[in-house]
């Protein structure tokens, strides 16, 4: 689940913790009202021991360090709470790095104070997300993390050029990292005119296999941030995904792999080699 923080509280960190706080209670309020049917991973491990027990297991992200603001034990107070990734920005330069979106940037890619901000993500062992970065905070995240990054919703620039998109070359660069990308369900990144269609998402996913591998391409729906498209427009028609990858002779394993066990795998990777 992500605790989504708009561009508009970048400028006040402790508005944007406020609501980022007020979310993340109302995740555990929620999981708490449902014991039966979810529950809280903050690892791997746990999420398959919640799937033997018949209940879906939430991980919490947080999308958009702006909360953080230029405090950096704030990274290991949302650990504590249970927040295993974190975008470094959304919609706008906040004090950790550039985004994609706004045409004059602040940093020409990560602050200063981002840098050490990575730093403190690789070392509590809190997943580094790119999805919504420049491409040049992209490379500098690449350069000075230790550890894999993940990119958990975003398609193909070549396919459809969108600045929120990632070039074969980013593609590649995260794949060598070690890293994971998933490709996301929101039509704008799907195709530039219409509404976007399961073929269309399925054009994106196989480009992603064929320049980063398979063992680096997950999917990121975004349907809480208007992802769909048409013959996938929200949780109960994702079998039709499975259905069509069995189609094009997708194996059982592969399929798993982008089903979750790629970003899973980088999850083991960042948290074990940091003691957690």
């Amino acid at each position: 689940f992500a605790l989504y923080v708009p561009a508009s509280m970048d400028s006040d960190p402790e508005a944007a913790w406020n609501h980022a706080e007020s979310l993340y209670k109302g995740v555990i309020r929620t999981l708490a009202a449902n014991p039966d049917k979810a529950a809280l991973a903050l690892d791997p491990v746990q999420a398959y021991e919640n799937q033997k027990n018949d209940r879906f297991s939430v991980f919490i992200g947080l999308e958009n360090g702006s909360p953080v603001g230029r405090s950096i034990g704030k990274l290991a107070e949302l650990y504590d709470m249970g927040v295993r990734y974190m975008t470094l920005c959304h919609s706008g330069n906040n004090e950790i790095c550039d985004s994609c979106a706004p045409s004059v940037k602040r940093w020409g890619g990560l602050s200063p104070f981002g840098k050490e901000v990575v730093k403190e993500m690789n070392r509590v062992g809190m997943l580094i997300d790119l999805s919504h970065a420049a491409e040049s905070t992209f490379y500098d995240v690449l350069e000075c993390s230790t550890q894999p990054v993940v990119c958990s919703h975003s398609s193909c620039r070549a396919l459809c050029d969108h600045p929120r998109n990632l070039t074969d070359g980013q593609l590649k660069a995260i794949a060598a990292k070690g890293g994971v990308v998933q490709v996301t369900m929101y039509s704008g990144f799907l195709c530039k005119e219409g509404e976007a269609t399961l073929a269309d998402f399925i054009r994106h996913l196989e480009h992603a296999i064929a320049v980063a591998g398979i063992d680096h391409v997950g999917i990121g729906t975004d349907f809480d941030g208007d992802g769909t498209v048409i013959g996938c427009a929200d949780a109960s028609q994702l079998k039709n995904v499975t259905k069509e990858l069995l189609r094009r002779g997708y194996s059982e394993c592969d399929i798993e792999k982008i089903w979750g066990g790629n970003w899973l795998r980088v999850m083991t990777r960042v948290q074990e080699v940091n003691g957690n």
